[in-house]
C-alpha cells in the first residue's frame, strides 16, 4: 500500500511539472508557486482518499471499531498469538489505535506521565480481533 502511495505521490509530482514547464514558463517565479500549491493540494487529496480506504477495510475486517468509546476496557489479540487484556481504548487513527494499561484518574503532572509511558499505539494490521470486556 505505502509502494502505491508513494508512487501516486511520485506520479503526481512529475505531472505538475511537467505541465508547469510546458505551459507556465510565462510567468517566471510565479509558475513554481503554482506548481507547488497544485502538489500540495494534490497530496492532500490523496492522503484523505487514502485514510478513507483504510478506514474502511479495518472497519470491514474489525466492526468492533466502530462502537468503541473512549475509555472502554478491551481485549486486543494480535496475529502473533499475543493478547493484550484489560486495555483502556483512548483513541484510534485509520491505520492504528491508542490503548492505555489502566485509566489515568488523577491529573497530577507525575501520574500523568507515568501513564503516558504505559499507552501504546497498535497498529490495526497486526490486529486479529477486538473485544469489548464488560
Amino acid at each position: 500500500m505505502k509502494l502505491i502511495y508513494w508512487l501516486l505521490k511520485i506520479a503526481l509530482l512529475f505531472v505538475v511539472l511537467y505541465i508547469g514547464d510546458t505551459y507556465l514558463k510565462s510567468f517566471g517565479w510565479w509558475s513554481v508557486i503554482i506548481c507547488v500549491v497544485a502538489f500540495i493540494l494534490g497530496t492532500r487529496l490523496i492522503d484523505k482518499k487514502i485514510d478513507e480506504y483504510n478506514k474502511q477495510y479495518f472497519l470491514k475486517r474489525l466492526p468492533v471499531l466502530d462502537e468503541l468509546k473512549i475509555g472502554q476496557f478491551i481485549t486486543v489479540e494480535l496475529l502473533n498469538g499475543q493478547k493484550l487484556v484489560n486495555r483502556v481504548y483512548m483513541a484510534s487513527l485509520s491505520t492504528e489505535i491508542l490503548i492505555g494499561a489502566e485509566p489515568i484518574l488523577t491529573f497530577g503532572v507525575e501520574e500523568l506521565e507515568q501513564g503516558t509511558k504505559k499507552n501504546r499505539w497498535v497498529k490495526l494490521k497486526k490486529v486479529k480481533s477486538i473485544k469489548i470486556v464488560q
